[in-house]
């Protein structure tokens, strides 16, 4: 067998680019009024803060080996990435989610505001990331705040054929709430997963979501409870019938890992089975609603000190639920050279390829 045969193609479920001027760069694709709003009120140099508690003991939550030539930060320049990242490691398809929209979308910027910048940051990406390299997908984001203008601009931007998902930034609305139907509804029109990820204002903001029990110390505390939202955002998908009413959507699980999906999933079904009677329109097994429609990305991979253990446990929650994700260039990203390397052949094309292909749109 040659060794293009046997060479491992990889879809890399989550890829961080960063806007290298901060708001600015978006200011071509603002209306001078909105220019004007967001220099008057000193918006453009205020993004991405957070409160003292949470920055990164580190001081960035980027590698510092992932800067520029010219020292921009990790991110920042697309032939970098590339150069750094993508040829490297021999990454087929690399989907941009970019967490600065994320945040504003979600809570740091008021509702007419995050809809404007939402739209900005996906015409900018187009024009220049999807520009730079035919591997590099995106998932569009859409203001969550409204999620009338959420639909617009899926049905404006969705078509753009290097858009490979939706991507919802949470806030404290549960998915399986009906206020989410209508972008379900395009999503689906479209072809187009959905995409949930952390945005960094999770258990910070009011209108992000919380972390059960009460508000976290520190960095370290509030990042291993991350987890939480997506188990109660599985539960709720499931349970509120989002899956019968949208039999085509798939949902897709980004940096929130995956090793607790299997407990869940056991409780979920063990609970269903003893009181199906309150939820009626959930007429199949949750186990088989997330088999057929929820995916999770393998980052941050917990691994334990025997390589084994984890073969074992990524086996008994299946091969076809994982995509390969990176979260290249935090400080935490995983390296597809260093990722579940003790899986049978078949589970790592699974996971690293042909899981994405099934849920993303790539064509």
């Amino acid at each position: 067998m040659s060794a293009a045969e046997t060479r491992l193609r990889i879809v890399d479920c989550d890829v961080h680019p960063l806007l290298k001027g901060g708001l600015p760069d978006l200011f071509p694709y603002l209306d001078e009024s909105w220019r004007q709003r967001l220099v008057r009120k000193r918006a453009a140099g205020a993004m991405g803060n957070l409160t003292f508690r949470y920055l990164h003991p580190n001081g960035s939550t980027v590698r510092e080996d992932a800067r520029t030539p010219q020292g921009s930060i990790g991110g920042t320049d697309p032939h970098h990435t590339i150069a750094h990242y993508l040829d490297p490691n021999g990454i087929d398809i690399a989907l941009l989610t970019t967490l600065q929209a994320g945040s504003l979308a979600a809570v740091q910027a008021s509702v007419d505001e995050s809809i404007v910048l939402t739209t900005a940051f996906n015409d900018f990406y187009a024009d220049t990331w999807l520009r730079a390299d035919s591997r590099f997908r995106l998932a569009m984001t859409v203001p969550s705040q409204d999620v009338t203008a959420a639909v617009a601009e899926i049905r404006r931007f969705g078509r753009h054929p290097q858009v490979a998902a939706v991507f919802i930034p949470p806030i404290n609305i549960l998915l399986g709430n009906r206020h989410w139907w209508p972008v379900y509804e395009a999503a689906q029109d479209l072809g187009l997963p959905i995409l949930v990820h952390v945005t960094g204002t999770d258990s910070i903001y009011h209108g992000a979501p919380t972390t059960p029990g009460g508000i976290p110390d520190t960095y370290v505390e509030r990042y291993v409870t991350l987890s939480l939202a997506a188990e109660a955002n599985v539960n709720s998908l499931v349970f509120s019938g989002v899956f019968e009413r949208f039999p085509k959507l798939k949902v897709i699980f980004v940096e929130y890992g995956f090793l607790w999906a299997m407990p869940l999933l056991w409780r979920m079904e063990r609970t269903w089975r003893s009181l199906r009677h309150e939820t009626p329109w959930v007429k199949r097994s949750p186990i088989d609603y997330v088999h057929d429609h929820i995916r999770f990305s393998t980052q941050p991979l917990d691994e334990p000190d025997d390589p084994r253990d984890l073969d074992r446990l990524v086996a008994m929650l299946g091969y076809d639920l994982l995509c390969f994700s990176s979260d290249y260039p935090h400080w935490d990203n995983d390296m597809p050279g260093q990722s579940l390397r003790s899986l049978p052949p078949e589970a790592r094309r699974r996971i690293f390829a042909e899981n994405a292909d099934a849920t993303l749109r790539l064509d």
